[in-house]
């Protein structure tokens, strides 16, 4: 199982390779934003960092790109929620709305939970390799093996409860992050198959639109095939 994740980065690479000798990667044939404000989200052990290409992208476009503030995506993901609830509001005054949240993985999870709840400032939602299925979130073993680590740390550290993350957590993040959404607020999947992380048949809502691409889970983030569909 670890050689699965480990063919991720090498991936990776090459996706980046890939957009950055794409025309779309240079603004050709790709209309131009007028400043609208873009939330970007990072995934599960993933910080802002992760963004960086997808950012200077965004702003080359004429959007602009606000990071979420988040160095290390390893909180619980309800106290993440609020943190973020508060870098909407800011954006909201300084660009006012509505907003469009890309989030990769578990950012996207964020990202939706933020749609749901805050539909009056959302205007779209992009979830990359994000595990939308509330019944099962099939996704690779290690991944709920480091959550369960980290979250007794926090248990130990500011008295997390030992439900978080799990279907008996009554926090608002877990009640609310698969309703329904809005109406007037969009949502796009961009998944992969090939995904090593998340199975992508956990990816697919039946609410919004569903979009496949090449490559692995990190890959999506610099993924020319989603940035086209962005652009």
């Amino acid at each position: 199982m670890l050689w699965q994740l480990a063919a991720s980065y090498p991936d990776y690479l090459y996706q980046l390779s890939a957009l950055v000798r794409d025309p779309v990667y240079h603004k050709s044939g790709v209309p131009n934003g007028q400043g609208q404000p873009i939330l970007l989200i990072p995934g599960f052990l993933a910080g802002d960092w992760t963004l960086t290409v997808m950012a200077g992208w965004l702003n080359r476009l004429g959007y602009r790109a606000y990071f979420s503030g988040i160095n290390w995506n390893v909180d619980c993901p309800n106290k993440t929620a609020e943190i973020l609830r508060w870098r909407l509001e800011y954006i909201l005054r300084e660009r006012g709305g509505p907003i469009v949240v890309i989030g990769h993985s578990l950012g996207g999870m964020l990202a939706r939970f933020l749609g749901v709840n805050f539909p009056e400032q959302i205007r779209h939602v992009f979830a990359l390799g994000a595990p939308l299925d509330g019944n099962s979130l099939k996704v690779h073993p290690l991944v709920p093996l480091a959550f369960r680590t980290l979250q007794v740390l926090r248990k130990r550290a500011d008295g997390v409860s030992s439900a978080c993350g799990s279907a008996l957590c009554s926090c608002r993040f877990r009640q609310t992050v698969f309703s329904s959404l809005p109406a007037g607020v969009g949502f796009t999947s961009i998944f992969s198959k090939r995904d090593e992380v998340v199975d992508w048949r956990s990816c697919l809502d039946p609410q919004g639109k569903n979009r496949p691409v090449s490559g692995r889970h990190l890959g999506l983030i610099v993924n020319r095939e989603r940035i086209e569909d962005k652009g």
